[in-house]
């Protein structure tokens, strides 16, 4: 695998007229670009899918679901983007529909509210965030450390050690852009690299945060069938997680 490319050679997808997903520039260390190839090659299938960018209705929902559940701190209902957005709701529903294809989003059509919408879930998973006041659940470690770039703004996260279950936290400086603090001192993240169709039912249920690498290993020769995936620091897993999620609601065009 070929890390020393220019940031421009980097395979990224253009989610909108100028913004790429991942963000390569911020991805600094070989560990963190080593994982976000790991990504993108165990998603190949549905980074396909991805090769125009959202047009710009569908953009406008994205990017309005995502707001709502930053400000409100929990899921929004096609009512609130409605009324948000200015698009009809039937259309908001359709995109919606169309946007779980591409796991983007999970949406609940009895309540007509979102069920998920990434690095968010309605589900208690244990990653739990704090944003601006208001304390939601992230689907993973990443997920988690992703918000404060999506957000530009500082985050504390707490979760637990998935080999001892000791509680982990973690907090961010300069609008998300660096860790400000961690402890346990020694405490690291898994990257999963399954993937079968939804992150939120395969890789996201082993991204997660272990108390020390020691833990990580335990857990890892405990498997049965060895995992592909890689052992982040917290600085390098805060850069995945930017380099993921912070494009999404920039403001560049």
């Amino acid at each position: 695998m070929k890390l020393e490319a220019s940031v421009a050679s980097e395979p990224a997808v253009e989610i909108r007229q100028g913004v790429f997903r991942p963000d390569w520039s911020v991805a600094t260390s070989v560990a963190a670009r080593r994982a976000l190839h790991g990504r993108i090659a165990a998603r190949a299938g549905l980074l396909n899918q991805w090769s125009h960018r959202l047009e710009a209705t569908g953009d406008t929902v994205w990017r309005t679901a995502l707001q709502l559940y930053g400000a409100s701190g929990q899921a929004p209902s096609v009512s609130d983007m409605a009324g948000a957005s200015g698009i009809q709701p039937g259309r908001l529903a359709d995109i919606l529909r169309k946007f779980e294809s591409h796991d983007l989003v999970a949406f609940n059509q009895t309540s007509n509210r979102i069920r998920l919408a990434y690095p968010f879930t309605e589900s208690v998973t244990g990653h739990r965030v704090e944003l601006n006041g208001h304390f939601l659940h992230a689907l993973c470690a990443i997920d988690a450390l992703g918000v404060a770039g999506m957000y530009d703004a500082d985050i504390a996260i707490s979760s637990s050690c998935v080999h001892c279950g000791d509680t982990i936290h973690a907090r961010t400086t300069d609008k998300g852009r660096a860790v400000h603090s961690f402890s346990p001192v020694g405490a690291v993240i898994w990257y999963d690299f399954a993937y079968d169709g939804s992150a939120a039912a395969s890789c996201c249920l082993a991204i997660a945060f272990f108390c020390s690498g020691g833990h990580l290993q335990q857990c890892l020769d405990l498997q049965k069938v060895r995992r592909e995936g890689i052992r982040l620091t917290m600085d390098e897993a805060l850069e995945v997680g930017r380099a993921i999620f912070g494009p999404v609601l920039s403001e560049r065009s």
